[in-house]
C-alpha cells in the first residue's frame, strides 16, 4: 500500500477549477489505486509552522548540542510532524492557484518546512544530492493566463520553482508530472473545454503513478 500526500495550497472558493481537477484526479485514483492511502494537507486550514528566530535558534543548539527549553521543543517537534509526514509518503500532489506569476506564500512556507539538509537533501563536493527515491511528483496550478508551450512559459516562476525544488529532493524527470489549468481569465475562455481537456490529463497521470 502506497501513501498519496495532497499538499492543497488554496484557498476556500466555491468555484475552483484547480480543486475541480484535484477531485477528479483524487477519485480516478482511488479507483485504480483502492488500497492506497490518502492524506490530503490542507494548508488553509491548517497554517504551516513558520521558520521564525525560534526556529533557527533551535537549529543553532542542535548543532552545539545544547538542550532545548520547553517552548522550543515544542516547535521543534511540531516542524517535525509535517517533515516526517512528507517524508513518509510514495507520492505527492501540489495544488494551487498561480499568484503573481508564483506560488502562494502558504505552499512557500511548506517547502521551506521541508527542504531540509540530510532529510531531503545533502551536500556533496560534487553539490546537492536528492534524498527521494522512487517517488513521483503531481502538480496541479491555474491561473487567469496560458503560459505553457509559449514565450510567457519564462514567466510562470511558481511552477519552475516548485519542479526545481523536487528535482533537489531527488524526484526524477519522469516521475515529475503537470497539470495546467489555464488561460481562464481570457475573455472568450470555455471553461468547461479546459477542464475536460485537464481531466483527460488527470486520468492518464493517475493511471500512471
Amino acid at each position: 500500500m502506497a501513501t498519496l500526500l495532497v499538499v492543497q495550497a488554496h484557498p476556500h472558493v466555491s468555484k475552483s477549477y484547480s480543486l475541480q481537477v484535484q477531485r477528479h484526479f483524487l477519485n480516478h485514483y482511488q479507483q485504480i489505486h483502492p488500497s492506497d492511502k490518502i492524506i490530503i494537507r490542507d494548508l488553509f486550514t491548517k497554517p504551516v509552522p513558520p521558520l521564525n528566530t525560534t526556529t533557527l535558534t533551535i537549529r543553532e543548539k542542535q548543532r552545539q548540542h545544547a538542550p532545548l527549553a520547553i517552548d522550543e521543543e515544542i516547535n521543534f517537534q511540531e516542524h517535525q510532524a509535517w517533515l516526517n509526514e512528507f517524508l513518509a509518503a510514495d507520492k505527492y500532489v501540489f495544488t494551487n492557484p498561480m499568484y503573481n506569476l508564483f506560488l502562494p506564500a502558504e505552499l512557500k512556507q511548506y517547502i521551506d518546512l521541508i527542504a531540509v539538509p540530510h532529510k531531503t537533501f545533502k551536500y556533496t563536493s560534487a553539490g546537492p544530492v536528492g534524498l527521494l527515491k522512487d517517488k513521483s511528483v503531481v502538480h496541479i496550478q491555474a491561473s487567469g493566463d496560458q503560459y505553457t508551450g509559449i514565450p510567457q512559459a519564462k514567466l510562470d516562476l511558481g511552477s519552475m520553482y516548485l519542479k526545481t525544488i523536487m528535482s533537489l529532493f531527488g524526484i526524477q524527470e519522469n516521475s515529475y508530472h503537470q497539470i495546467f489549468v489555464e488561460g481562464l481569465d481570457w475573455g472568450n475562455a470555455d471553461g468547461e473545454k479546459i477542464l475536460s481537456y485537464c481531466f483527460d490529463q488527470a486520468e492518464k497521470i493517475a493511471e500512471r503513478i
